[in-house]
């Protein structure tokens, strides 16, 4: 009796010990999650409030300092400068496979305008992003271009743990042959200033016969012909009406179609006096 109260003893402090060990457990992984939470939501924190700064400083920027203003507000905004120092592409930027077909079908643009902290920063401005195809000699050869206006850069703006910045999908307008290819994108921001940054990636190349065959030029459109001209009748002559000679005349054909002059007659004549080589004049 005394043996198996012993061994019911231990078999309960036994399973009480387990149950006190596996309870710890979870609580040490529940407060690990938890402290793994609060780390992502600090830096999300952080992340709001840089975001914030810059939008502020876009405000400044675009409007004036509200502090400074007369209480009617600013008349005319501030000198617009922006807190852009470098241009960045970011590690996204590659080809993209979007019909799954086998082959990057399209180019991935992560544009990441930086400030002095290095921190990612929105800015208002447009881009334009050119794609070079690297060949095996070296020699780089344009494919496409893209120009994006200020609108439909503010609309790619992403903010997130792992891609801050502009993300742009982009269909190749000329498919590459190979698979090294130079992105080159250059941004103007409102003030004036141009930041450029260049990166070369790899991409896999679309099979010649998955291609999209190529989109023909609109042909122009045959305007109508214009109706034949209609024959005019000949209008009279306008000029002096002329009477044919009188035929009892022999007159040239050119001389009727002169005016008639007549001579002076004898009497008409002027007389001068004829002098010799003796006589002087007076």
């Amino acid at each position: 009796m005394r043996r198996s109260a012993r061994a019911l003893l231990l078999g309960a402090a036994a399973v009480v010990a387990l149950g006190c060990r596996s309870s710890g457990d979870q609580v040490e992984r529940a407060l690990h999650a938890r402290e793994l939470d609060l780390l992502e939501a600090r830096e999300e924190l952080d992340h709001c409030r840089a975001v914030n700064q810059d939008l502020q400083t876009e405000l400044q920027a675009l409007h004036g300092d509200p502090a400074t203003c007369p209480p009617g507000g600013c008349d005319k905004p501030a000198s617009l400068a922006y807190p852009v120092h470098t241009l960045t592409l970011g590690r996204q930027t590659g080809g993209r496979d979007s019909d799954g077909t086998g082959g990057d079908d399209s180019l991935q643009v992560v544009v990441e305008p930086r400030d002095a902290d290095n921190q990612a920063v929105k800015v208002p401005g447009t881009l334009v992003v050119q794609a070079l195809e690297i060949t095996t000699t070296g020699v780089k050869r344009p494919l496409s271009s893209w120009h994006i206006s200020e609108d439909e850069l503010r609309r790619s703006y992403r903010s997130g743990l792992l891609t801050t910045g502009y993300v742009l999908v982009l269909p190749w307008k000329i498919f590459p042959s190979t698979e090294k290819v130079r992105v080159v994108a250059q941004l103007r921001t409102a003030d004036g200033r141009v930041f450029e940054a260049d990166k070369d990636v790899t991409i896999r190349v679309v099979p010649a016969a998955k291609r999209p065959a190529p989109v023909p030029m609109p042909m122009p459109v045959d305007e109508p012909l214009l109706p034949p001209p209609h024959p005019i009748d000949p209008t009279p002559d306008q000029g002096p009406d002329l009477k044919p000679p009188p035929s009892d005349h022999a007159m040239s054909k050119a001389a009727w179609l002169l005016p008639a002059t007549r001579l002076p007659t004898a009497s008409a004549q002027i007389l001068r006096p004829v002098t010799t080589s003796s006589q002087k004049l007076p």
